[in-house]
């Protein structure tokens, strides 16, 4: 039978996410994009199921408590520059993230909690495009679609083309930082900026990559050796990974 745990999500953000160290970031920030005609960010998360031992769903979110992975159905993009690996479904930057991920950023961070991932051990950067790489719990990134009935799988760094070098992003390390808040108010930055993972060092995105930004800014495409057309269904996955000694 699946039971559903509405306290044990409120408890979680109630831990995880108003934490008084979670409220403000050092350094410059921008203010929050305008909700002119957008959906008001979500202010709790979606119920928890339980599916069986160890599995649960947060709304399209999956997650093996085991396998200590999640995996979240989304589409490709149609967009020009690559800044962000995914947005939050109908996030505001859409138009600068290679997929659009069913989930906002609430419900994201909590299933990455439930994964074991902590906040306490992530140093986020503290303004965008922060020249000092984050650090945090580490995890790796996947996305899997199907093409001609076969699936088919690739890292995150490899939907990211650099059309000056002609190479996709090195493979490296992608950890976990939590996002934060907007400065004095409630709002989830993740939400507000509706950015779930990122190579760009923002403060908003859930997941960053510990390596310095990429060069560039207007640089980077979707990888077009992927085939990856707008509009294609994409499973992404995230794997936390063992802490480094």
């Amino acid at each position: 039978m699946t039971a559903v745990c509405h306290g044990l999500s409120a408890a979680i953000v109630a831990l995880s996410l108003m934490s008084p160290s979670w409220s403000h970031t050092s350094g410059p920030q921008a203010g929050p994009p305008p909700l002119v005609g957008r959906t008001p960010p979500p202010t709790a998360p979606s119920a928890i199921e339980r599916l069986g031992n160890g599995v649960l769903r947060i709304g399209s979110i999956r997650i093996d408590t085991a396998k200590r992975e999640i995996s979240v159905p989304g589409t490709v993009n149609d967009i020009q520059i690559v800044e962000f690996i995914a947005n939050t479904k109908g996030g505001f930057k859409a138009y600068e993230s290679a997929v659009e991920l069913d989930a906002n950023g609430i419900n994201f961070n909590l299933a990455l909690i439930l994964i074991g991932l902590d906040k306490a051990h992530a140093v986020a950067p503290r303004y965008p495009r922060d020249p000092n790489p984050p650090a945090g719990d580490p995890v790796e990134v996947w996305i899997e679609w199907n093409e001609g009935g076969t699936t088919r799988r690739a890292r995150a760094e490899e939907l990211v083309y650099n059309r000056e070098t002609k190479q996709p992003l090195p493979e490296g390390a992608w950890v976990y930082t939590g996002s934060t808040f907007v400065a004095d108010t409630t709002a989830y930055q993740a939400d507000v900026d509706g950015v779930l993972i990122g190579f760009a060092h923002t403060p908003a995105a859930v997941i960053d990559r510990a390596l310095p930004v990429p060069q560039p800014y207007d640089a980077h495409r979707i990888n077009p050796a992927l085939n990856l057309k707008p509009g294609t269904a994409v499973v992404l996955i995230v794997r936390a990974l063992p802490a480094k000694s």
